[in-house]
């Protein structure tokens, strides 16, 4: 009878991603081996070759835990209790670092979303992407859905449509921003600067344009500087500014 394994299968995955995270901070997304994952790892080829198949499978393995940790913080977010276009807002005012799972996130997320890595993935990892990036994107459209039913946004005639205008409009807005710092971030970590993982103040232009956004559409209880105060001390409450 051949002996039990040393570790589960859910035991050797994290062992694995664990590894991969290690030799990623030590290189780049790009430039480390499954040799020394495996090694790191303390687990045969073998063994590895049984979640992952190539190092693109371990980039989405990791985007994929990645942005489960949004949706996570994100979840706890759109849980508070404040009305919809403030609980919409408060995700653009929490804290980089809280949102952090990498030190590499931003390069991962960028590197698992190339064609070229996407191609020559795994489908098993592939879908688990696009799961992970769907459970996040679901999080925003159930709690708009559910603030509109209720009666929060007066006269909507096409509520999906809305929707996805928030939706798209808000993102656009954040990401793109964030963009805009990474392209600056080179001169700010050479003048020692670096702001990238400070949360945004009150008065960031991205927070009024989010605002000015928002209070574009009818919504029962517009957002007002009251308002922002209080969606800040719901967030300090729960570590995330």
């Amino acid at each position: 009878m051949a002996p039990a394994p040393k570790y589960s299968l859910q035991e050797q995955e994290k062992m694995i991603l664990n590894a991969a995270e290690q030799c990623i901070n030590e290189s780049s997304v790009t430039d480390f081996t499954m040799a020394k994952v495996a090694r790191l790892a303390g687990l045969s080829m073998g063994s590895v070759y049984k979640f992952v198949q190539s190092k693109e499978d371990i980039v989405l393995a990791l985007a994929c835990e990645s942005f489960s940790h949004f949706s996570k913080v994100f979840q706890t977010v759109l849980n508070l209790p404040l009305p919809t276009p403030e609980k919409i807002l408060a995700v653009c005012l929490v804290s980089p670092k809280a949102l952090q799972r990498f030190s590499f996130d931003y390069e991962l997320q960028s590197y698992a979303t190339n064609t070229a890595v996407i191609q020559r993935a795994s489908r098993m990892w592939t879908e688990k992407m696009i799961q992970a990036c769907n459970c996040c994107e679901h999080a925003f459209k159930l709690t708009l859905t559910e603030g509109i039913s209720s009666g929060e946004l007066k006269d909507v005639p096409n509520l999906s449509e809305v929707i996805e205008e928030i939706i798209i409009s808000g993102w656009a807005m954040t990401v793109g921003y964030e963009q805009v710092q990474r392209v600056r971030q080179t001169q700010q970590i050479t003048e020692g600067t670096e702001s990238l993982f400070e949360p945004m103040s009150l008065n960031h232009p991205i927070i009024r344009s989010t605002v000015r956004l928002l209070n574009t559409y009818p919504w029962k209880q517009a957002i007002d500087d009251a308002a922002l105060v209080r969606i800040e001390k719901e967030l300090i409450n729960l570590n995330l500014r």
